[in-house]
């Protein structure tokens, strides 16, 4: 197992990427690393770069250090690329309850994959796995900056890879412009594999800022390439996406429309996510159109919870109804949620939906500060459906307020970001 003669030469740069992981995690710096092996620093910085390999004895001198073994058997990269490969089908074909079952089965060898020449690779479908399925996954922050530093030794294609996850981790942090940015470098590599994957979640990220054109011939383009892999799901879910589109312009009909060509597809095949979206996004377009009882007629048919959408749409329908008791209860139950409390945007808007409910609950000073603090925090995002409201808000308590010069420094802002963007 701690054999590094029996290492091909691509793999040696593996063991500095361990290294180098590993040390981190520990808290050490080189040279205190250098201190606890009596190894030059130097040496193992050059080796953590893969610029130098350094004597077996050497090796083995500072994995016992990191107290590290290093699992070189042939027969583990047989079976971890074969359940890659499985798990990464499920991933693109949105088939996300059998890609949890794989990824199930390669964390059990966690140890042995973190510590073999498959240890970014292993890294990457954990990382892509949780980010595009939004499911709260601890480690990926740490994951992505300690394999972020170790870059020089990804292939274009984990790099390609490592990129897309970055922007799908900025996108469920609903930070845009940064995961535009992301996803704009993960389409800069020649694989075209990944391609039609990374551009649905680059419609996202440009019809959340508004780019409604960009985003709506992109996603017009990637449908039928979708649909010609048989690759329904992810084709319908564009669909979505330009619905979502036509109802911020206003286009509520073919909106409605839209959403439920969808809604009849996911209703036929039973796939459960669509249904839920569909319904979450009909039940908005019927609060937006004033028809609140419609509206709770799809919320219902949603699973409680199902996505961010579904609590607005819940503190909407409550608040409608005038009952006190149940608004709190809502507010403080969603209040306590361990995404909301990681979310300064979302707390910032569940209180100011609160002080909207009713005058005892407002405070004019703090409403205002919120509304200046939540346009500063969506406009760094490129959020432009929030800063729209956010800022509409605004004005309409400052003109409430005759503040006039204020409301049209804010109303100035929004005409601003409208034209130029961020």
């Amino acid at each position: 197992m701690d054999d590094f003669k029996s290492i091909e030469k691509h793999n040696l740069k593996v063991l500095g990427v361990i290294v180098r992981v590993n040390r981190m995690k520990l808290g050490y710096s080189l040279r205190d690393l250098a201190q606890l092996t009596n190894i030059s620093h130097t040496l193992i910085s050059n080796f953590e770069k893969g610029q130098l390999t350094p004597h077996n004895d050497t090796i083995k001198d500072i994995f016992r250090v990191l107290k590290l073994s290093f699992y070189d058997d042939p027969k583990i990269s047989i079976k971890f690329n074969k359940l890659y490969k499985k798990a990464f089908k499920h991933i693109v074909f949105y088939e996300y309850d059998e890609a949890a079952k794989v990824i199930k089965e390669i964390e059990k060898d966690k140890e042995i994959y973190e510590n073999s020449s498959e240890v970014i690779n292993f890294a990457i479908i954990q990382c892509l796995y949780y980010s595009i399925s939004d499911i709260y996954f601890e480690q990926i922050d740490s994951l992505l900056t300690q394999y972020g530093v170790a870059l020089d030794f990804f292939s274009e294609y984990q790099r390609q890879l490592f990129y897309f996850i970055k922007g799908l981790d900025y996108i469920n942090r609903e930070l845009f412009a940064d995961a535009r940015l992301y996803l704009e470098k993960a389409l800069s590599f020649g694989d075209e594999k990944l391609y039609l994957l990374i551009n649905e979640y680059y419609v996202i990220s440009l019809s959340k800022a508004n780019k409604y054109v960009d985003s709506s011939r992109i996603a017009l383009d990637s449908i039928p390439k979708f649909e010609s892999q048989t690759n329904y799901v992810r084709a319908m879910r564009l669909r979505t996406r330009i619905a979502y589109d036509y109802s911020r312009l206003n286009m509520y009909a073919e909106a409605e429309e839209m959403y439920n060509v969808v809604l009849d597809y996911s209703m036929k095949y039973n796939v459960g996510d669509l249904i839920n979206r569909c319904n979450a996004r009909l039940s908005l377009l019927s609060i937006i159109k004033g028809d609140f009882e419609t509206a709770e007629g799809y919320i219902k048919k949603v699973t409680p919870g199902f996505n961010k959408l579904y609590y607005y749409v819940m503190f909407n329908i409550v608040a409608r109804k005038k009952d006190d008791n149940k608004f709190i209860e809502l507010y403080d139950k969603y209040n306590s949620l361990e995404w909301v409390q990681k979310s300064e945007k979302t707390k910032l808007f569940f209180e100011l939906f609160k002080m909207q409910y009713h005058d005892k609950y407002m405070n004019k000073k703090r409403y205002e500060k919120n509304l200046k603090r939540l346009i500063k925090l969506v406009l760094k995002a490129d959020d432009g459906e929030m800063i729209e409201i956010s800022c509409n808000v605004l004005m309409d308590f400052l003109r409430k307020e005759r503040r006039y010069k204020l409301a049209f420094e804010v109303a100035q802002t929004l005409l601003h970001y409208n034209k130029n963007g961020i």
